[in-house]
This record gives structure tokens, sequence and C-alpha cells, in this order.
């Protein structure tokens, strides 16, 4: 007799929820009242989904056309960059960014926001661009390196975690953070004209194990493109350094 009274206390037990479950759950029901999750391309509520990107069709058609800009965008980089000193192969952007576009909002999370995962799903959606899908097979990308100061400011860095979405998207390799590295702390580029641009990142990166970039074909990654100061830059410490041939990539061109 007690030995059945045990068994059905035991199973009674086993089925009871674990309370530390159900406090699990009731915070984040109250968190989900409290601070809603959205979107922050569509505003579309997220409720307990997992994706910060749940609905990107139109990102995605926009990026397989590519900025506005299109092949005009080179043009622009080169009345920013001298002729002579202008490295860079080729250069692409997904997206034309301004204060009202939700990309806007997007990068300034990833940048400023803490929001590190965003970058990756984000690089996995610049892999549409046309210019991705025509890569040659050997080319790897990069993304262009920030201080180590600022970078333990942000805790990562979003260019990286941009390359590394789109090579998990592509299959293309990913080079290791490290391979050049920003060697001076320069300040943030956004309040800057064009010259001070260009002076700030004079000299500012460097490749200290040259092997380990010659006769590679690197593809830099970034986040916003503005002059293509920072990316030539970036170009010609590679090119200096015996890497064949240097693209670009970025999430956003700015207009």
């Amino acid at each position: 007799m007690s030995r059945s009274v045990c068994a059905c206390t035991q199973r009674t037990y086993m089925r009871l929820p674990c309370l530390s479950s159900i406090l699990d759950r009731a915070r984040e029901v109250l968190d989900d009242v409290i601070y809603p999750r959205h979107c922050l391309l569509t505003q579309a509520y997220l409720g307990a989904e997992s994706t910060l990107l749940p609905s990107v069709d139109d990102l995605a058609l926009a990026a397989e056309r590519g900025a506005p800009m299109g092949s005009a965008l080179e043009v622009l980089l080169q009345r920013h960059v001298h002729p002579d000193d202008y490295l860079l192969f080729r250069v692409s952007a997904c997206w034309a960014v301004n204060r009202s576009s939700r990309i806007d909002a997007v990068i300034y999370a990833i940048k400023y926001g803490a929001r590190a995962n965003l970058a990756c799903a984000l690089g996995r959606v610049m892999a549409r661009h046309p210019d991705m899908q025509q890569l040659h097979p050997d080319a790897a990308f990069m993304g262009v390196p920030i201080h180590p100061a600022r970078r333990r400011e942000r805790g990562y860095n979003q260019a990286y975690l941009l390359a590394k979405g789109l090579s998990m998207q592509t299959g293309h390799a990913l080079i290791d953070e490290g391979v050049v590295v920003r060697q001076r702390y320069t300040p943030t580029q956004t309040s800057l004209d064009q010259h001070d641009r260009q002076r700030n990142v004079n000299a500012a990166f460097a490749v200290p194990s040259p092997l380990l970039v010659r006769g590679q074909h690197i593809v830099l990654v970034d986040d916003v493109l503005t002059t293509g100061a920072t990316l030539n830059a970036c170009a010609t410490a590679l090119i200096e350094a015996g890497a064949r041939r240097v693209d670009a990539i970025t999430a956003c061109v700015a207009t």
C-alpha cells in the first residue's frame, strides 16, 4: 500500500511544472507587456520570436538591385580620393541611407545600441547584392578594423560581424580579425568634412604579417560609406602588403 502511494505521489510530482520555469515564463510575459519588441525595419510586433529581422523581403529586394547610385558610386568616390591614390577595384553598396530610412535605424542599433546580433543577420541579407553573386571563388571577406580602444567600448567590431554574415551566406572565406590593424585611434568620421576625413585615416592601418594577405583577393566590408576615405586607406595598406586585388561592399551609402 505504501509503495503504491509513493509511486502515485512520484508520478504526480513529476507532472508538476518546475517553479523556476513558471517564474521565468512569467517574467518573459511581463517584460513583453512592458517592453514589447518590434522589428527595427518593419515595426512588426515580434512577440517571443528570437529573430530581430522577421520581415526583410523588401530589404533583400533592394539589396538585389544595389543602392540607387548604382554604377555612379565609384565616380562619386573618386571625387573624394585623388585618382593616383584610389586603389579599390570595385565598390558596392546595398542601400541608400538617410535620416528617414528604416535601414538607418538598424545601422544605429548595431553601432550604438549593442545589437551585435543584427550585424550578422544584415550581412546575410547583403549577400543578395548582385556583385556578391559574381565574386571569384578565391575572394575572401574582411571587416574593416576598428581601433582596439573603440572595440573595447563597443564590445565588438560591427564590420567584422557583417563580413561574417556574408561569409556564412556565400561560402567565401572570412579573414580573421587582426590581419589588418587600426594603429591610430581616429576621431569618428561622422562630423568631419571631406578633407578632414582623408587626413583622419591617412596611415591609420597596418598589416603586421604581409604573408597573410599576399596574392589575395580581398573584399572589405563596412557598415556605411560616405567619402570612401576609410575604405581606400585600408585598401592601400593591403595592396602595399601584397594583396592582389581589393574590392569593398558596404551595407549603406550615405545620401
